[in-house]
Order: structure tokens, then sequence, then C-alpha cells
């Protein structure tokens, strides 16, 4: 039985509240050009006037440079010069990799301007912390990054939670325990999990990748389906055989299964387009004296590499394995047939229990 789950998360934000909305306001009166209004910065920290009042009082104690002027319209707007921030407030490591993972995603979709403009970005927040800090810095950078992965998918998305992404970074990040509201298949009542987190895969839906405390098998938990997020005052120690990357190397998406020796032969008239897409980072490619381009990989996860294969229609052929083309095949006739009929809920109830993939727990 866990006792009021959540608490130890709530504890955190009472205890450090106060001073994060206070460097959260340095932050803002340093990033603005023209200064805010007392109303302005109430309503960027959902305060009361009489709390931004206190809160700019004490930041006037803390830095003398703390300067204000009145507008056109008699209004005072105050502002902080930058360099009074320096050495004070570090760019947090987690700001510095998402920016850098959103550089990787542009790379992955072929936005190379957009991904330069992001690392320049990310250089800049380098630039700006202090040797000691970076030094710290680089470490946590680079797990986050290696946590996060990059997987994405165009297409639509499912809605997660407000505040469970970051929740799980930090708890991945500093190897917490992280409690969960999750809620089960068809609607079934949420149950409250603690997890030791490693790593998010995005894909379709999105997962975390996480075992529950005290068992060591690693699952995946659908990120829509987490209610709520909070981190527990008390770390794990992460298991030293796992990687995330050769974790999600040995599917063709997020489901684990056997590894299949898979081969797709790619028509000629889209061989060129089938060479732009890296399928598995295992895949071999090989291109005939007809123009078809053959590609190898071993991966599990069958039912979503027939659910990205039906995408390509009839430019693709399953040479191997027999098992993953009679599947295909299966799931096509299914379509075939439930597409053909007139409109009937109860049976497009049924062809979904058929075709899809509930992953359960």
């Amino acid at each position: 039985m866990i006792a009021n789950p959540t608490k130890p998360g709530q504890q955190c934000r009472m205890r450090y509240g106060p001073a994060e909305n206070l460097l959260r306001l340095a932050r803002l009166l340093a990033a603005t050009r023209t200064g805010l209004t007392l109303d302005e910065m109430a309503a960027e920290l959902e305060v009361g006037r009489r709390t931004v009042e206190r809160m700019r009082d004490t930041l006037q104690a803390m830095f003398p440079q703390l300067e204000h002027q009145e507008d056109d319209t008699r209004m005072r707007r105050w502002r902080l010069p930058g360099s009074a921030l320096v050495g004070v407030v570090e760019p947090p490591a987690e700001a510095v990799a998402a920016i850098e993972t959103a550089a990787r995603e542009c790379d992955a979709r072929g936005e190379a301007d957009r991904a330069a403009l992001l690392r320049q970005a990310a250089t800049t927040l380098r630039a700006v912390m202090r040797p000691a800090a970076l030094r710290r810095a680089e470490t946590d950078i680079a797990a986050l990054m290696e946590a996060e992965g990059i997987a994405m998918r165009p297409g639509p998305r499912p809605t997660i939670a407000a505040g469970v992404l970051p929740t799980l970074r930090r708890a991945i990040l500093g190897m917490q325990f992280v409690v969960v509201r999750y809620a089960g298949p068809g609607g079934e009542a949420a149950a409250t999990r603690i997890l030791c987190p490693y790593g998010v895969l995005y894909g379709g839906r999105g997962w975390l990748v996480a075992h529950v405390e005290g068992l060591p098998e690693m699952r995946l938990w659908r990120l829509d389906r987490i209610q709520s997020a909070d981190l527990v005052d008390r770390g794990f120690q992460r298991r030293e055989d796992f990687s995330l990357r050769d974790y999600a190397a040995q599917s063709f998406g997020v489901f684990q299964e056997e590894p299949l020796d898979v081969v797709l032969r790619f028509a000629p008239e889209a061989a060129a387009d089938a060479a732009h897409w890296v399928f598995h980072p295992s895949q071999r490619t090989e291109h005939g004296a007809d123009g078809a381009l053959t590609v190898r990989f071993l991966a599990g996860g069958m039912q979503e590499m027939c659910w990205h294969l039906f995408t390509w229609g009839e430019a693709v052929t399953i040479i191997q394995p027999e098992d993953l083309r009679l599947h295909l095949a299966d799931l096509a006739t299914a379509a075939a047939a439930h597409h053909s009929m007139p409109a009937d809920p109860q049976r497009s109830r049924d062809l979904t229990r058929v075709c899809s993939f509930e992953l359960t727990h």
C-alpha cells in the first residue's frame, strides 16, 4: 500500500517554490528589453500583486542593478541587466539537451537550416555558462540526450498530461524513483506505480522505458496513459547491463520481440525514395542491376513492420521471413473486407481487437 504517493513531489515544490519563482522573475526581467510592469510580472508568475511587490523588493536587495523607468503611459517598468545574472543563474542542462534533441529531430526530417539555428542557440547557452558549471553539465546533457533518444515519426500523436515529460526527464537524469498514476486498457481505473525510469522512446504513442521497483524486468509504459508523475525523494541504482540504445535497436519500432532476419525488395520506381529511409540501425542495402533496392536488417516487432510496409503498397515485396509476408497479407485482407462493407460500429470494434496490438501492464 502506498500512502499519499504524491507527497514527496508536493513537499519539494512547497520547499523550493518561492526560490524558484524568484529566480524565474529574475530571468524574466533580464530577458526583456522594455521591462515589465508589476501587473505583467504577477500575470507571468500567476501570483497576486502584493506577492510580486515583495518579490521585487527582494530582488532589489539582491541585485542593486535592478532599474526602472516610465513608459509613454507613465507606467513604471522594471528591468534587470542580463550581466547581473552571470554566475548566478545557469542555463539548466535539460534546456540545452532539449534544444540539441530538437536539432537532431530536424536533421532526421531533413530540415538542416532549422537544425543549424537550434545548434547555434544551444552553443550560445553553453557559452554563458561558467566553465565549472559547464563541466558538470556536460555529463548531465550527454546522459539526457542518450536517455531521450530520437525515434520521431510524422503523423498524429496522442495527448500527454501536462508536467509528465519534464518530471520524467528529471527522474531519468537524477536516477530518482517516480510515482505515476497509470491508466489501464479499456478504461480500467488508474493504478499507482513506483518506477525506475531509464529513458523515453518517441515513435507512435511514445513510451517510457522503466521497471517496477524491486522487479528488474524492463517494460514499456505508454506516455498517454500516465495521468500524473511525481518525483520520489530517493534514488535507485541503474542496471549496468542495460543500454537504451541496444534495447531500442532490438525492435523495428518499440515493441520488444525476438528479432527476425528481414529482407525487403523495393521496386525500381520506389528505390530512390526507399534509399533515403533508415528502416533499422542494422540495415544493409544493395542496389540491383534492374534498379531495385534490397534492404536487410535484424529486428523484432512484426506488427509495426506491417503497419509501416502497408504504406508502401505494391512498391515493396517481403522476400523473408514468410511469416511477415503472410501477416501483412492477413492484415490487408481484413482491412479490405472491413472497408468494403457498410459501416457497422460493432464490426469496427471486433476488427480493432483483431488488428491492434495493445501493450498492457
